[in-house]
């Protein structure tokens, strides 16, 4: 009689913590004291409700403990149905983090607890949700791949467009300084943004065709300018790479929102805002740099035709851009989610693309050295 009564006091007590939103940590504890007292019951429906408050909070690591707990001690109570749902809602969370192996596990402790009042129960679910599991994980990563990918796109056309036009080191590190700038603000911006961030990003995809739209004038703006540097200066020698070099160097639209979702990805990914916005801005600003400062050095650099020449290249590789992946895709409709991705999986691969790159180029100057001679 006193366990029910005390359990009861608990039970309204923590309604009025959890309606209130006041320290969780007092929750914890009245579950931890039915436990002492062996009601069990009592304290696998707060750890419930204390794992609930992690979830809708999107904390998938703490909720699938607090749900875990529940399903140990509705084990210990004999409410096994419990128990199972419990184990159902840990798996639930693991898949929210791309932890499949783990939500596996929960899930055939979850069977096992339904089979316990029902031996005829029918586990297939299982398979299903690791599916959809090992799916978003894929999906998640090849976003978070492609939107880096596109990232050094947008920061080496930056730099082949000051590394091939005459500019002062003072110019070249204003226009690296932006790219550094442009990052820590938006990170700003996401920190206030709380739940908006989600809407944002939901409308930046739903705007896949404008941004196409814009890629594609932005392609043809590059072929016609950099025909116009070509010539110009194969002609007349007349030097326009100060002026044409801004539409290579200079953010567009398309890159502005490719760092607001690199950005915004590293951010629901558990780094912290001023992480994020150093690491974008510092890889923009580290490649502008050495790109730049590497062809300067080069003999290709002081033919003002050479950027025209590189603006024909990203203007054709926008143009095949827009037709092997286009930008208009309905991103939106896919189910994509990328909380819990390890930001640090990225570093390896990150890694291998610029040490490609760096030995395709130094093998590249080798062999023009060679034919020179």
């Amino acid at each position: 009689m006193i366990k029910i009564i005390l359990f009861i006091l608990l039970v309204i007590s923590s309604v009025g913590l959890a309606s209130s939103h006041e320290d969780i940590g007092n929750l914890t504890e009245y579950a931890e004291k039915l436990s002492i007292v062996e009601n069990y019951g009592g304290a696998g429906v707060l750890y419930n409700r204390i794992a609930l408050h992690h979830s809708n909070a999107s904390d998938w690591n703490n909720a699938s403990k607090y749900y875990v707990l529940a399903a140990l001690n509705f084990t210990v109570a004999g409410d096994y149905d419990s128990a199972a749902a419990s184990y159902q809602l840990a798996g639930d969370c693991c898949t929210g983090q791309k932890e499949c192996d783990n939500a596996l596990k929960y899930y055939e402790l979850a069977r096992e607890n339904y089979r316990k009042n029902d031996p005829d129960y029918d586990g297939s679910w299982i398979d299903k949700k690791m599916r959809e599991c090992r799916e978003k994980s894929l999906i998640s990563g090849l976003v978070i791949f492609g939107i880096l990918i596109g990232m050094l796109k947008f920061s080496s056309k930056a730099a082949f467009g000051m590394g091939f036009s005459k500019l002062s080191s003072r110019e070249i590190l204003a226009v690296a300084s932006i790219y550094l700038v442009v990052p820590l603000l938006m990170c700003a911006l996401i920190s206030v943004a709380d739940d908006a961030l989600y809407e944002t990003i939901n409308t930046l995809f739903g705007m896949g065709l404008a941004f196409g739209v814009f890629q594609l004038v932005l392609a043809i703006s590059l072929l016609v300018l950099g025909f116009y540097t070509v010539r110009k200066w194969n002609r007349t020698k007349k030097d326009v790479s100060r002026r044409t070099f801004l539409l290579m160097a200079l953010p567009c639209p398309v890159s502005l929102a490719t760092i607001f979702l690199t950005c915004a990805f590293l951010v629901i990914a558990g780094m912290g805002t001023l992480k994020a916005g150093l690491l974008v801005g510092a890889i923009f600003f580290s490649t502008i740099i050495v790109i730049t400062t590497v062809l300067r050095r080069t003999r290709s650099a002081k033919k003002p035709s050479n950027l025209g020449s590189m603006m024909i290249f990203f203007g054709l590789l926008y143009l095949l851009s827009i037709l092997l992946v286009p930008a208009y895709l309905p991103v939106s409709e896919m189910d994509i989610s990328i909380r819990g991705f390890p930001v640090s999986d990225m570093i390896p691969g990150s890694l291998f693309i610029l040490t490609m790159t760096s030995i395709g180029f130094v093998r590249g100057r080798i062999r023009i050295a060679n034919r020179s001679e």
